[in-house]
């Protein structure tokens, strides 16, 4: 799985999202407040166990509104008479970017497109946390320690296999170092 964000985060500040409450917030706002992002792809017109994913959220929400976390809906609905309805008497009051726009659209492909329904988890730095097709898990806090422990994984890995970019003359110099002090028997 790749834990880069794919640049969804990124793409996510340029947009302004609406809420059951008909406020809006820019998305540069909302990723330097929150610790979570979590995206919900879904449509008004799916029913059973993808139907139950909405009444998941809506708990976990409550759950967590004391938490830096916040959901966004990027809906597939056909239009967007489906899914306002939907949205006001479904769904949390969490933001959401309407069906049918260039915006839904541009953040589908940063998510590369995935089926539906679809929860994915980014912190902010735009790693993921999490990504799966359903929700059954998000009713305790500690999925939040669970995360939080995923991403300092990340980032220790990320930290330990050296992201950073060193020039060609930089590692040859250190190579020559690492040689000397081995034929000179020091460590």
């Amino acid at each position: 799985m790749n834990t880069k964000g794919n640049g969804f985060l990124e793409a996510l500040k340029e947009k302004t999202l609406v809420r059951r409450d008909k406020t809006t917030a820019k998305g540069v706002d909302l990723i330097k407040d929150k610790e979570f992002i979590v995206i919900y792809v879904g449509a008004s017109f799916l029913a059973g166990s993808a139907r139950r994913n909405v009444e998941n959220l809506k708990k976990f929400y409550e759950i967590m509104k004391d938490e830096k976390l916040e959901i966004i809906y990027l809906s597939q609905d056909n239009n967007e008479k489906e899914f306002t309805k939907h949205f006001h008497e479904n769904h949390g009051n969490w933001l959401a970017v309407p069906p049918g726009t260039e915006d839904n659209e541009e953040l589908m492909k940063t998510l590369e497109n995935p089926t539906i329904p679809h929860v994915i988890v980014y912190n902010k730095l735009g790693f993921m946390c999490r990504r799966t097709t359903g929700t059954a898990d998000l009713e305790k806090k500690e999925i939040l320690d669970k995360w939080r422990a995923k991403n300092q994984n990340v980032q220790f890995r990320r930290g330990k296999s050296g992201d950073r970019q060193v020039s060609s003359q930089e590692s040859q110099s250190k190579e020559s170092d690492a040689v000397a002090k081995d034929k000179s028997g020091k460590k």
